[in-house]
């Protein structure tokens, strides 16, 4: 059993939550500029260069990439050789605090009955922090994720009526989901579907984990999922939504799909988006002490 301390995992849960606000994933940032240089839409084309600019203002100024620096969430994956030194959740409202105020990011959330706000995008169980536990790893894994509000808003989960025909289904359910709102999630967005779970909060979880895989557009190892996920990918970028709602040929960036056992009686399907500015940061600190920047290795140069 190795031990990893406390106020290491609020170090780099801080500089994750930083750097994510300023710089995308480089994979994302690729897909922007792929999508932008097969733009045939002029407007569309604009729109693109417009995103493009704005990431290379940020990262030259470093300031945050969006003006909705979102709320500020934690996925986190603890190994069982691993134990954990100090206070495990308050790293992560320490590193919320701090990264509030030093990046700086808005200061975004309130009493949800009163309006107070703290000016510190922690208080009435925030950060949101989400656990999970893997065999054998003598590691820490935390993913930190500025979560926009237009986004966010638009997920959806539906339970279609027994004995629905499954692969027609899912593709009509989530075509719908990304439809329905045009450009409002701010297309082109990263959409994460969900087939199973249950109850629904467990479909839902998954369907936003599915966002954050990487590399981007990677496809899920079971066949018969990859081949939704292609013919998704596809169909979604035949609707014309274009960047923000303009029109145009890339209306999302990757489609990711889970899958869950669920009850046999229900079907349940979860689509979440996340917008083109599609901000998350990845780093595992190792039982030794060393930390493995994953979506961004150039922090581990510092």
């Amino acid at each position: 059993m190795t031990t990893i301390r406390a106020d290491q995992i609020e170090q780099v849960a801080y500089t994750l939550l930083c750097h994510a606000s300023i710089e995308l994933p480089p994979d994302v940032e690729r897909a922007l500029r792929k999508a932008w240089e097969k733009e045939a839409n002029p407007t569309g084309k604009a729109y693109f260069k417009a995103i493009l600019d704005n990431l290379g203002i940020a990262r030259r100024d470093r300031v945050p990439l969006c003006q909705d620096t979102g709320v500020p969430m934690y996925y986190v994956t603890l190994g069982s050789a691993v134990s954990v030194e100090g206070h495990l959740r308050q790293a992560f409202v320490n590193a919320t605090s701090r990264a509030t105020a030093d990046t700086p990011l808005r200061q975004q959330v309130t009493n949800p009955l009163t309006n107070e706000n703290p000016g510190t995008n922690v208080g009435w169980q925030m950060p949101p922090v989400f656990f999970d536990y893997l065999d054998g790893a003598d590691y820490v894994e935390i993913l930190a994720v500025p979560k926009g509000g237009g986004a966010e808003l638009k997920w959806s989960c539906v339970v279609p009526i027994p004995g629905a025909p499954k692969e027609e289904t899912i593709l009509k359910t989530v075509i719908d989901a990304v439809s329905m709102p045009g450009g409002e999630p701010c297309t082109p967005t990263i959409v994460g579907v969900a087939v199973g779970g249950f109850g629904l909060d467990y479909t839902e979880q998954l369907a936003r984990k599915a966002i954050y895989r990487t590399p981007l557009n990677s496809r899920n190892p079971d066949p018969k999922v990859a081949a939704l996920e292609d013919k998704l990918y596809t169909a979604l970028n035949q609707l014309g939504i274009g960047p923000l709602g303009v029109g145009g040929e890339t209306t999302c960036l990757a489609v990711h799909m889970e899958i869950a056992g669920t009850h046999s009686a229900v079907f349940p399907i979860a689509v979440a988006f996340y917008c083109w500015a599609s901000r998350y940061s990845r780093a595992r600190i190792h039982g030794s002490g060393e930390v493995e920047y994953l979506t961004h290795p150039h922090l581990g140069e510092r």
